[in-house]
């Protein structure tokens, strides 16, 4: 566990941030053990091959330039045409999947007591920017439970974040459980790393998709690492709830 984390774990359950009861997540389990932390994210240098295309037909010098064709020398960048390479700037409304990344798992969820799947939902809620995140809960000895959606996959603060335009005033999302009552809370932004963390303390979730709202206007924002997050404690038995349409506008 990065130091970083460990900061952030005091600090939230000093603040009594845990009384509430706990959170999850996976659509399956036993097959999900661990979460997809790329889900919906492209990896930046995923398929790409230095050299790829560049042989040695048995001709070692037949009218070949020292380094004609390769990749590497052809002017071909390995990661073009991803979005971070390609220079796009990204723009309000935000969606946080596709720019953060749910690989920030605390308490319970840093041994495995958090499973989670982006792709078990009936159906999609408000926008449907982003990812149905389904998340499940066992608790453990811990007795909390939470995940951050980070930028870059796994930052605590030692890299920079995100860089999100400049102007948005709210963090807005669905949630849901599959029972009903299940106390969740939510949250905007790492403290430790961004200097800023907003709070939706001890939300009560229903069974119905309901949209909820962060107020980040009085915050002054730059590269933010935790672009959001839940967290959950006080319970004793699994709890499963639902995510979606998480955007910053």
């Amino acid at each position: 566990m990065y130091a970083s984390e460990q900061a952030f774990r005091v600090g939230w359950v000093a603040a009594g941030v845990f009384a509430v009861s706990g959170l999850v997540a996976a659509c399956d389990p036993e097959e999900n053990p661990t979460p997809t932390p790329d889900a919906g994210q492209q990896n930046p240098d995923s398929g790409t091959r230095p050299d790829s295309g560049t042989t040695d037909s048995g001709t070692p010098d037949a009218g070949n330039t020292p380094d004609a064709g390769n990749d590497e020398d052809a002017g071909t960048e390995p990661d073009a045409g991803t979005e971070e390479d390609a220079g796009t700037t990204p723009t309000l409304p935000l969606a946080v999947d596709g720019s953060w990344i749910p690989s920030g798992y605390m308490g319970d969820g840093s041994s495995g007591g958090v499973t989670y799947s982006g792709t078990d939902c009936t159906s999609r809620a408000g926008t449907g920017l982003g990812a149905c995140h389904r998340f499940t809960w066992t608790p453990g000895g811990e007795g909390w439970a939470g995940v951050f959606w980070q930028y870059p996959e796994g930052n605590w603060g030692d890299r920079d974040g995100f860089a999100v335009p400049a102007g948005a005033t709210s963090v807005s999302f669905y949630a849901w459980g599959t029972e009903g009552g299940e106390v969740v809370s939510f949250m905007a932004g790492m403290n430790a790393a961004d200097g800023f963390e907003v709070p939706l303390r001890d939300v009560a979730l229903t069974t119905a998709p309901t949209r909820y709202t962060i107020d980040i206007s009085s915050i002054q924002y730059g590269l933010v690492v935790g672009g959001f997050g839940w967290s959950a404690g006080g319970r004793t038995t699994p709890l499963v709830f639902f995510i979606d349409d998480i955007h910053w506008h």
